[in-house]
């Protein structure tokens, strides 16, 4: 996409996000220009300086005093989105910021009521939503071969350790605020209805500091369909990454490839015996009940559309929609802030 007037954005925070994925993506396109950068790291700012031709600053509030971004991204700890994006939005920038949106509900809330009031875009890059895989789940929902789904279940797993900042609470750190914050944002959207129930449990297996390596979150929609998100460090097993349960067959997602079983024809109605007694001492469908399936596999990607820079671009140069609704946002950090619950646990370590 080209504009006549690349987009004027500073990056806030020069590490894994901010350089790598937000400078990165914005370095090569046209209707992007990397005009401002703020990192207390001196060499990283000089290598800004070097490489982009970009002003560099200490912090996020000189870099708004002193220069002319329109837009800022915020790819500080998670327990800094909130502060800095508000910032920025009362200087009059546009915001996009890092996943998580924020750290509660209430700074969340925070954030939309300033981007309302500044009249400026706010997004926040859950990016997983433009993930090959997801789309093709979001299509599968509908699928008549597995019926209505009514289950859903999805899982990440490993075994490995870390002891950067992400292991500390007090940056905002912890694999919910890490990569569990896209999983649920999957989950919210697979949901197709509001969710009126979560379960969560929270552990520390492997890891030091005092953050989780091991989550469980179960959701429930109004209508009816449960979600079982399980997030590890600490599985050493290789496990399915996504079942979708429906009324005809389900869906597994294992190592990249998909399977779906699905009822061949109709199943034959039925009608509960009312009689205290099971024919020939054996339970099941009297007379039996022959059930054909169909296996077979799939090509798990889809089309994700426009890419989420395209989006961005065109929301502030053309008033279009952001790429990501920050009200859908503050739904995952809810869910969220109701899986952490009374959720306990120690250093097993």
């Amino acid at each position: 996409m080209s504009q006549s007037k690349p987009i004027r954005a500073a990056v806030i925070g020069l590490g894994r996000a901010g350089w790598n994925i937000h400078v990165r993506a914005m370095r090569d396109r046209e209707d992007f220009q990397v005009i401002a950068v703020a990192d207390p790291n001196k060499e990283r700012q000089q290598q800004a300086k070097e490489e982009l031709g970009a002003q560099a600053f200490d912090d996020i509030t000189s870099l708004l005093a002193n220069s002319d971004a329109e837009l800022v991204v915020v790819a500080t700890a998670s327990s800094d989105h909130a502060n800095h994006s508000i910032e920025a939005l009362e200087a009059g920038r546009h915001v996009l910021t890092e996943k998580p949106m924020a750290t509660s509900v209430e700074d969340a809330d925070r954030m939309l009521a300033a981007a309302e009031k500044a009249d400026r875009v706010l997004t926040v890059h859950q990016s997983a939503r433009w993930s090959p895989l997801f789309a093709f789940l979001k299509r599968m929902l509908s699928d008549e071969r597995l019926g209505h789904v009514f289950h859903i279940r999805s899982g990440s797993y490993g075994y490995r350790r870390r002891n950067d900042w992400q292991t500390l609470r007090k940056y905002g750190g912890g694999l919910l605020n890490n990569n569990g914050v896209h999983a649920v944002d999957q989950c919210v959207i697979l949901m197709e209805s509001p969710i009126v129930d979560v379960f969560g449990d929270l552990q520390q297996i492997l890891q030091p500091g005092d953050t989780e390596d091991h989550v469980k979150v179960v959701m429930r929609g109004e209508n009816g369909r449960v979600i079982d998100l399980e997030l590890s460090s600490a599985c050493a097993a290789s496990l399915p990454s996504w079942v979708l349960m429906g009324t005809r067959g389900a869906l597994t997602i294992n190592g990249g490839k998909a399977l779906l079983r699905y009822v061949k024809g109709d199943l034959k109605p039925l009608e509960a015996i009312e009689e205290p007694l099971a024919a020939e001492r054996r339970y099941g469908v009297v007379g039996g009940d022959e059930i054909e399936f169909e296996e077979i596999e799939l090509e798990p990607t889809a089309d994700t559309g426009v890419s989420f820079y395209d989006q961005l671009s065109a929301a502030i140069r053309n008033g279009g929609p952001p790429p990501v609704d920050p009200a859908t946002s503050r739904e995952t950090i809810r869910v969220l802030a109701e899986a952490r619950k009374g959720a306990r646990f120690e250093e097993r370590l």
